[in-house]
């Protein structure tokens, strides 16, 4: 991160223990106005823990939380409120409510929370919905009825309805098929550029992390072990790195391991 550049989130020395356990001990956490970072790590790093926590719906034992340049550590709850208000959430599974239609959905945050005219509530929820590569028709149909990716789709038109600031993505392109994954990572970044977001993720899809992610937050050790793009932590040496990403399924993505293929397969 280039100095003086702006922070959205600015966690230091978090700590999250549950009972004896610790999940995090001193973590430190700046996420970059503007970036997509992933966060990402082996099974019970805590990702989700983080995640929960960054977005205020877990405090933490230790540590202070900067949130949009504000101190999160003792605010008032209308505070907090606000904070939270400025910050859109697609959870893993989409969490749409399966008796509401997909427009229902969408508008259930600005009902709640957004000083709207009435009679313009269905246009800006219909506008949330093409944001999010939806067709018109998807509106007024229940998640039942729609396809997996779909789904994401309709939660991710939630998680924009109040304008967020900051947009955070657990497993988005979970159960997604390569091609459907990829067209949404291309999306977020259309909508990063279009609407000016800041996109925390957590995933375990390697295309996401090499491909949808410019910066990558490698959790290990209960704190962030290491911060850069994929490939600058590809060619770290931390055994947890090395294993992550230069071992397994994560070599196809190794530019090296590309560069070498026509070679491999013979051609000149």
């Amino acid at each position: 991160m280039k100095s003086g550049t702006p922070v959205v989130i600015d966690a230091r020395g978090i700590v999250n223990r549950f009972g004896t356990n610790a999940v995090h001990e001193g973590l430190d956490l700046a996420v970059p106005r503007g970036c997509i970072m992933a966060l990402v790590g082996g099974s019970g790093a805590g990702k989700t823990v983080l995640l929960r926590t960054l977005i205020l719906l877990r405090e933490p034992q230790a540590g202070s939380l900067k949130l949009f340049g504000q101190d999160v550590r003792g605010a008032s709850a209308e505070a907090r409120q606000r904070l939270r208000q400025r910050i859109g959430v697609l959870f893993q599974g989409g969490a749409l409510f399966t008796g509401l239609t997909v427009l229902e959905n969408v508008l259930l945050p600005i009902r709640e929370h957004g000083a709207v005219d009435r009679r313009l509530l269905s246009d800006i929820g219909m506008l949330k919905i093409r944001l999010a590569g939806l067709p018109a028709d998807a509106a007024h149909k229940y998640p039942s009825e729609l396809s997996g990716g779909m789904v994401k789709r309709a939660a991710l038109a939630r998680a924009l309805a109040l304008d967020p600031e900051l947009l955070v993505l657990d497993e988005p392109t979970s159960g997604l098929d390569p091609i459907g994954a990829a067209d949404f990572d291309n999306l977020i970044r259309e909508l990063r550029d279009l609407l000016g977001l800041t996109v925390l993720q957590v995933t375990h899809d390697l295309d996401s992390i090499w491909h949808g992610s410019e910066l990558v937050a490698f959790l290990a050790r209960k704190v962030v072990l290491a911060i850069g793009s994929a490939v600058e932590l590809a060619h770290r040496d931390e055994p947890e790195l090395r294993a992550y990403f230069r071992e397994g399924r994560s070599l196809a993505f190794l530019p090296e391991t590309q560069a070498a293929r026509p070679h491999e397969a013979g051609s000149p």
